[in-house]
């Protein structure tokens, strides 16, 4: 039985039940490499923000399948946003959940590079309005040594270890067997070179990392940690927001 308010629910429905707060979970559509699909992101967001709608008694917005993948563009399969798109997007979401009442919006974001969510969401709540949005990205939420690359910052970038094992767990039908392992062979190489330099000049197979050590074990380690963490993370902000001060308060300090 579905319990969550979504979008398989009626308006009525929508209307009787009177939450304030909703949850829009956002996504790409971009490749993942030969064994992942191109929905990867998409389908983390919206696992993950369902499981919030669940704790928080919170209706769930359909999941955004498009983001910002301006870095993945050349492979077969990638649609991308422009960043002023989403941002717009962001803006006429936030717009008409506020006219329906709903007074905080959490962003659920599967996908590490949208990072035109950030700039948006703080202009948003910078003004004041009676809507806050609280923006939660899942992968600051596992713990950090399930990985075997948990202290080699850089090596689990995309459709790594990491991402392959969370899919094993939530999805294992979806997950191919043309698995290999790459990294930039280029010295001196950061992840912030994508922003120069798209994901394909970097590992031009797609993938960034080591999923030949995922396993469907160390998935559910990183999907029971990011539910733990995110849990709290997110309960702990929404007494913060309970408290109603403004974006800017600040307390003057005594003389």
């Amino acid at each position: 039985m579905n319990r969550v308010l979504d979008g398989l629910k009626t308006s009525p429905e929508w209307r009787d039940a009177a939450p304030t707060a909703c949850i829009l979970p956002i996504g790409s559509f971009e490749q993942h490499s030969g064994h992942l699909p191109l929905l990867c992101d998409t389908i983390v967001a919206d696992y993950f923000a369902r499981f919030l709608a669940e704790e928080l008694n919170a209706a769930l917005l359909p999941p955004l399948a498009y983001g910002t993948s301006l870095e993945q563009t050349g492979f077969a399969g990638t649609v991308t946003l422009r960043p002023e798109t989403l941002m717009q997007i962001v803006r006429d979401i936030a717009d008409a959940v506020q006219e329906q009442g709903f007074r905080t919006l959490i962003v659920v974001n599967g996908h590490g590079g949208n990072f035109a969510l950030a700039p948006v969401i703080r202009d948003i709540n910078r003004a004041d309005r009676p809507l806050r949005i609280l923006l939660v990205h899942v992968w600051d939420h596992p713990d950090p040594d399930i990985l075997e690359t948990h202290d080699r910052p850089g090596l689990d970038v995309h459709a790594g270890e990491g991402e392959t094992s969370l899919l094993m767990a939530l999805r294992p039908d979806l997950v191919g067997s043309d698995v290999q392992d790459m990294v930039p062979d280029k010295p001196g190489w950061r992840q912030s070179d994508l922003n120069t330099f798209g994901m394909g000049w970097a590992v031009p197979r797609g993938v960034y990392g080591r999923p030949s050590a995922a396993s469907r074990e160390k998935g559910e380690r990183i999907l029971d940690s990011i539910k733990a963490n995110l849990r709290a993370h997110v309960t702990e902000r929404l007494e913060w927001l309970a408290e109603n001060r403004p974006y800017g308060a600040h307390e003057t300090p005594e003389r």
